[in-house]
């Protein structure tokens, strides 16, 4: 019997997702799929692809090249298993995985959430502060109990077990877009889950990189825009279930949006009109105040004009 389905999705990392699957352990009761976004065959040699020990393997090799989202939403068509859980291919799983994975099979809840380490990759007694903000939102709860942290600003789908009946139950689905295609199914699953779980246990190692996306954060042509916009989409949803809107990311959003895409600073200043009840003039008083008279003036004008 399948009790914890492990997805990875994959483009041209052959050696890291060997790795990665090296790490997961051998058992009968694990399913692990991976998919990979159609890889370049000068990086990739398909005749001798990466697999993982276990007799539950299955990889799929697609070709439309549609990013992560596609290749999750393609692993999630097959999953067998109680519990969910995604992994990134440059990631890897902690020895820890294989008690939890005895502790939690009958757990009575949607998500359970555990803290992630973090590493650079070439270095990995080099510690990175990529887990630091998650690790934030455990000791949050495990001081005060409160969950909106958790369920509302948990961005990443890794370093917790998703219960695969309230995916399917409520159709949720990641977005096909290039960057952030976790936001809004991570509001989504925030806001679906009945209960949640958290452990002060370890058992996700997050990897850092020179070229990775986190650490080329908002470089590449067209990232900022999407971002944005998918962040927005993921505060409307989590506007409609009462949780509270992000504000702080959302201004550091319109701040670099201002500079760099007229149309969709328009659209991501109305998302924000609408989520937090701002008037026009109010919104641009706030999402200037910090920058210099002469900069507070133009930024102010424009932005008058543009979303007039």
């Amino acid at each position: 019997m399948i009790t914890y389905s492990i997805i990875i999705p994959h483009k041209n990392t052959p050696d890291l997702l060997q790795y990665c699957l090296d790490s997961i352990p051998v058992r009968n009761d694990i399913q692990v799929i991976v998919v990979d976004d159609n890889s370049d065959a000068d990086k990739v040699d398909f005749d001798h692809f990466p697999r993982w020990k276990g007799e539950n393997y299955e990889c799929y090799l697609t070709k439309e090249g549609k990013g992560a989202g596609y290749a999750r939403n393609v692993g999630l068509k097959h999953v067998n298993g109680k519990w969910v859980l995604f992994v990134d291919a440059d990631d890897f799983l902690l020895p820890s995985v294989n008690e939890i994975f005895d502790e939690e099979k009958d757990t009575e809840a949607d998500i359970v959430f555990f803290r992630p380490k973090a590493v650079m990759l070439d270095a990995q007694d080099v510690p990175s502060k990529r887990a630091d903000i998650y690790n934030a939102f455990i000791d949050g709860y495990l001081k005060t109990g409160e969950e909106v942290e958790l369920r509302s600003q948990w961005f990443s789908p890794c370093s917790r077990f998703f219960r695969s009946s309230m995916i399917r139950e409520k159709e949720l689905v990641f977005e096909e877009i290039r960057y952030a295609n976790d936001t809004v199914f991570a509001a989504m699953v925030g806001c679906e889950a009945d209960k949640i779980a958290v452990r002060d246990k370890y058992y996700y190692m997050i990897t850092e990189s020179d070229n990775s996306l986190t650490s080329l954060y908002l470089s590449k042509h067209g990232e900022l825009e999407t971002r944005a916009e998918a962040f927005f989409r993921a505060q409307q949803i989590l506007y409609e279930h009462h949780y509270p809107v992000n504000e702080n990311f959302a201004f550091e959003m319109l701040r670099r949006l201002v500079t760099t895409n007229r149309k969709v600073f328009v659209r991501c200043f109305k998302a924000m009109q609408k989520l937090c009840g701002y008037s026009r003039i109010g919104l641009i008083k706030n999402l200037f105040a910090t920058n210099r008279p002469m900069s507070r003036f133009k930024r102010s004008i424009y932005a008058f004009v543009v979303t007039f």
